[in-house]
C-alpha cells in the first residue's frame, strides 16, 4: 500500500512539474484598468481552451502609459503582448511584429484584405503596404456625455436624445456648463481627462490643424489658435473645468460618476465605463458642440505581439492575437463585453442590452461626420512623440506659467525636432 501512494504521489508530483514546464507563461500590457479588466475576461476563455498558455494581464495609468512604454521598450524587456491606442502606436510599430503572414494563414485573407475589412480610421494605423503591425480591438468616437438628474434639474434639453436635436454652439454649451454647476450646487461643470487627444478633439472642431497629413507643423497658420487654446484654458481658469484633473491626475470618470461634475468631454468608450460603474440608466452621449463644424474625432484600441526574441513565447502571443483577429472567435468575445464598437465593417454586434444600441447611434453620426484628416494626422509618428509636450504645456498653461503664443512655439520647435529625427 505505501509503495502505491509513493508511486502516486511521484506520478502527480511529475504531472505538475512538466504540466508547470510545458506551460507558456505570457504577459500582456494593457493601458488602463478598464480596458485590462475586459482582457482579463477574454484571456480566460482562451484559456480554457488552451491550458498550455497563461497569459498575466497587467495595467498602467493612461497618463504616464508611453512614458513607462518607452522605458519598458529602450530597456530591452517588452511583454510578450501589448494593448495600446490610437494616440501611441505609431511610436511603438519599430518593436512590433508584423502579423501580417499570420494573417494568411490563419484567416485566409491578405494582409490588404484584412485591413480593408476594417474602418477607414482604423486601417490608417495598421501598417503599410503587406505589414500589420497590430490588430484592432474596437472602434471609437468622441461625444459629451451628461449626468440626465442634473440637466432635468437645471431644466437643460440635449441633443440628440434630450428633447433638442441640433448640437449647441460653443457659447450655448459655455452657458450650458455655467447653468448646471449653479443648479445644482456641483464644484465644477465638465470633466475632461489629461490627454492631448482631448484637446485635439475640442481644436478640430475650430478647423485647426497642429500638424498636416505629412506631420509638418501647420498651427502657427491660423489666425485663431492662439484664441482656441485660451479658450480652452478658461475652461479650468473659470472653474467649469477641476484643474486637479490636469495638474495632479485627479480621475475625470471618478468625478464624473461621483457627481463633481456634469458633463464628461469623452467618448463611446464611456459605455464601457458607465456599466462598470453601475450608473448607466444615469447618463446619456450627446453631440459635441459646434464652433466652426462638429463632429467626434475616431481612435481605438489595438492589440500586438512584441518581439521579444523568445520563439516559443513570440509563436503563443501570436497565436492569441490571431484568435482576437477572428470576428468569429475572440474579437465577438472582447467587443460584447467591452461594450465598443466593431472596429470591421458589416459586423453586427448583439449586445444584449438595447442602450448600447440607442447610444451607437448617437456615435454612428458623430464619427460619420468626420473629416479625413483628424485622423490621418494623428497616425503618425510626429504626433504620437508630441502628445506629451503638448498635455504637459496646457497644464503649465492652466497654471498660467506659459502662454498661448509660448506653447505654439514650442510645439513647433518640437514638431520640427521629431519630424528631422524620424
Amino acid at each position: 500500500m505505501k509503495k502505491v501512494l509513493l508511486f502516486i504521489t511521484i506520478a502527480l508530483l511529475v504531472v505538475l512539474t512538466f504540466g508547470s514546464a510545458f506551460a507558456v507563461e505570457l504577459t500582456m500590457y494593457s493601458s488602463d484598468e478598464s480596458k485590462a479588466r475586459v482582457l482579463r475576461q477574454v484571456v480566460e476563455l482562451y484559456q480554457e481552451e488552451h491550458p498550455d498558455v497563461k497569459i498575466e494581464v497587467v495595467a498602467f495609468p493612461y497618463a504616464n502609459y508611453m512614458q513607462k512604454m518607452s522605458l519598458v521598450f529602450l530597456g530591452g524587456e517588452p511583454p510578450d503582448l501589448l494593448e495600446t491606442t490610437a494616440t501611441y502606436l505609431p511610436q511603438m510599430t519599430q518593436f512590433l511584429r508584423n502579423v501580417g503572414p499570420d494573417i494568411e494563414e490563419n484567416l485566409g485573407l491578405s494582409p490588404q484584405e484584412y485591413k480593408d475589412s476594417t474602418y477607414d480610421v482604423v486601417k490608417v494605423y495598421l501598417g503599410e503596404e503587406d505589414i500589420v503591425h497590430a490588430v484592432p480591438l474596437h472602434f471609437t468616437t468622441y461625444s459629451v456625455w451628461i449626468n440626465k438628474e442634473m440637466f432635468e434639474k437645471a431644466g437643460i434639453a440635449y441633443p440628440p436624445k434630450g428633447g433638442r436635436t441640433e448640437p449647441w454652439t460653443w457659447e450655448e454649451f459655455k452657458d450650458v456648463l455655467k447653468k448646471v454647476k449653479s443648479e445644482n450646487a456641483t464644484p465644477y461643470a465638465m470633466s475632461i481627462e489629461y490627454s492631448a487627444d482631448k484637446f485635439f478633439s475640442y481644436l478640430a472642431l475650430w478647423n485647426i490643424k497642429i500638424l498636416d497629413e505629412e506631420g509638418n507643423f501647420v498651427m502657427d497658420q491660423y489666425e485663431n489658435a492662439e484664441k482656441a487654446i485660451n479658450e480652452f484654458v478658461d475652461l479650468f481658469k473659470e472653474e467649469l473645468v477641476p484643474p486637479a484633473e490636469w495638474l495632479s491626475g485627479e480621475s475625470h470618470t471618478s468625478n464624473f460618476f461621483g457627481g463633481i461634475t456634469a458633463v464628461d468631454w469623452a467618448g463611446s468608450w464611456m459605455a464601457r465605463e458607465s456599466f462598470n460603474a453601475e450608473k448607466q440608466n444615469d447618463v446619456a452621449p450627446c453631440y459635441v458642440p459646434v464652433i466652426e463644424d462638429w463632429f467626434g474625432i475616431s481612435g481605438g484600441g489595438f492589440l500586438a505581439a512584441p518581439q521579444t526574441g523568445d520563439v516559443e513565447k513570440e509563436k503563443a502571443a501570436t497565436d492569441f492575437v490571431m484568435w482576437i483577429a477572428d470576428k468569429d472567435k475572440g474579437y465577438t468575445e472582447y467587443i460584447k463585453r467591452s461594450r465598443d464598437l466593431s472596429a470591421y465593417k458589416d459586423h453586427s454586434i448583439d449586445y444584449g442590452e438595447p442602450l448600447l444600441d440607442e447610444w451607437a447611434e448617437v456615435h454612428q453620426v458623430l464619427a460619420e461626420r468626420a473629416p479625413a484628416w483628424s485622423t490621418e494626422v494623428r497616425a503618425t509618428a510626429v504626433w504620437s512623440r508630441l502628445t506629451d509636450t503638448i498635455r504637459k504645456d496646457l497644464a503649465l498653461g492652466i497654471s498660467e506659467s506659459i502662454t498661448a503664443q509660448e506653447m505654439i512655439q514650442h510645439w513647433k520647435e518640437e514638431a520640427q525636432r521629431i519630424l528631422s529625427e524620424l
